[in-house]
């Protein structure tokens, strides 16, 4: 499917400019908006995004990752802009609206209805990371006394403007939370008995200012379809959905395994060159403080031998835990990426060469930048310059090695049809270290003054 949108989004490419884009079937909103962050170059992108009808663009724009909503909506009209956020649900638009800048966000506002932005600028209040953050303001109510005939009368005439219709939650006259009915118990039940009779009063909720995270294991353990939001006078202020919950617990579950990684938290398979080396560099500053220290400490004990032979070699060891550390954190940063990009799709069929060579070049970017670091404290701790600069070159090389060899051995094991996850942790260990300290010391023992 992926690849059927690939190669509709090329051939439209070599249409004249201006002409309308019409998705064909079966090319779904998230497809495209995949294709256009990992395959297109962003000016072919925003062609095409531009010339989308106004209801796919909006799908589009629902279904992207953050940095290519950025970068479209960014090049588009304040006005375009907010006719496609229009379309959105609240939950989404008030996302999107977090994520540009606050000129363009404040233009496009003003191309929206008076009642939506309302609604927006009351959900841009409340924390991102809270209930209220993710929470939507469309949902279906009911009250106690109301008929159940007439409460499927108004589903049926909702025409999508409620983010579910699977539950109605009943609320009093102040809109406080009193129960819970479900389509199917609404379908159960005689169309004369009143929603009083037939609801359940025990709900499960959220407060408006609880963690996401909570709000989303609580509706995944108890398995709602979407919870209702409260505030502190018990009013019910939106809902959080089941997709919503999911789509968290994915961004948090990812992010925790690329900081146990070394990685940052929005590091990802595919990204520019310089947004890679800016998510993973900053975590490599704690093995060169501590390659250094080690390296102090063992300037302390002294190997048997030919006396210049023993020394020259001491020098080289000393340094042999700095290339363990630097080597070990990129190749676990590598694979971390990788495996994620697998998992969650960003890596498909036919983008394999295209993610190793990238994960070389950013190795490579990786060593030159610990070389640049680690190089003038290694000569000033030997008290030889052209000592420090031997060392520092075998680390940049060491370096740049671990992250090709971890990024083939997860690519390599995927696509031979293994878990990319299972074979990339003991293996890329064994080999990525053991072939990365073999590298430093031949290098290092080469090139040292003799």
């Amino acid at each position: 499917m992926r690849h059927q949108v690939l190669k509709a989004l090329q051939d439209h490419l070599e249409l004249p400019p201006g002409t309308d884009f019409q998705p064909g079937e079966g090319q779904h909103a998230a497809d495209i908006a995949d294709v256009m962050w990992l395959d297109l170059e962003p000016e072919e992108a925003l062609r095409i995004f531009s010339e989308l009808e106004l209801e796919h663009a909006a799908d589009v724009i629902a279904e992207a990752e953050e940095a290519l909503q950025k970068s479209l909506l960014e090049g588009i009209e304040p006005e375009q802009v907010g006719k496609i956020i229009g379309e959105l649900s609240y939950d989404d638009a008030a996302d999107v609206l977090e994520i540009l800048p606050e000129d363009l966000r404040l233009e496009a506002l003003c191309f929206v209805t008076p009642e939506d932005a309302a609604e927006l600028r009351h959900l841009a209040e409340y924390n991102p990371d809270t209930a209220g953050g993710l929470m939507t303001t469309e949902f279906l109510t009911a009250t106690p006394e109301e008929n159940i005939g007439d409460v499927l009368k108004r589903i049926k005439r909702d025409e999508g403007e409620a983010e579910s219709i699977h539950v109605v939650f009943v609320v009093d006259e102040r809109g406080a939370l009193r129960g819970v009915l479900s389509t199917r118990e609404l379908l159960e039940a005689g169309i004369h008995d009143t929603v009083g009779e037939v609801m359940i009063p025990d709900v499960i909720h959220a407060r408006v200012d609880e963690d996401k995270e909570d709000v989303a294991h609580r509706i995944l353990h108890y398995n709602l379809s979407a919870i209702p939001v409260l505030d502190a006078r018990e009013i019910v202020v939106g809902i959080v959905t089941s997709d919503d919950a999911l789509e968290v617990m994915e961004d948090e579950g990812s992010e925790d395994a690329l900081l146990l990684a070394g990685a940052h938290g929005e590091s990802g398979a595919g990204e520019p060159l310089a947004r890679m080396v800016a998510h993973r560099a900053p975590m490599l500053a704690v093995p060169v403080l501590a390659g250094l220290i080690m390296a102090k400490f063992m300037e302390g004990f002294e190997f048997g031998g030919e006396e210049g032979k023993s020394s020259a070699m001491q020098q080289i060891v000393n340094y042999v835990p700095m290339a363990l550390a630097l080597s070990g954190t990129v190749g676990m940063q590598t694979s971390a990426v990788l495996v994620r990009g697998f998992a969650v799709g960003q890596i498909m069929h036919g983008r394999r060469m295209s993610v190793f060579l990238s994960e070389m070049r950013v190795g490579m970017a990786l060593g030159v930048i610990c070389g640049i670091v680690a190089t003038p404290a290694i000569g000033m701790f030997l008290g030889d310059v052209s000592i420090g600069m031997s060392l520092g070159l075998a680390l940049m090389a060491a370096i740049a090695w671990s992250a090709t060899a971890s990024s083939a051995i997860a690519i390599g094991s995927e696509a031979v049809g293994l878990d990319p996850a299972l074979v990339s942790g003991p293996v890329m260990i064994a080999v990525s270290d053991l072939s990365s300290v073999v590298l430093f010391l031949s290098m290092a023992s080469w090139m040292l003054p003799t």
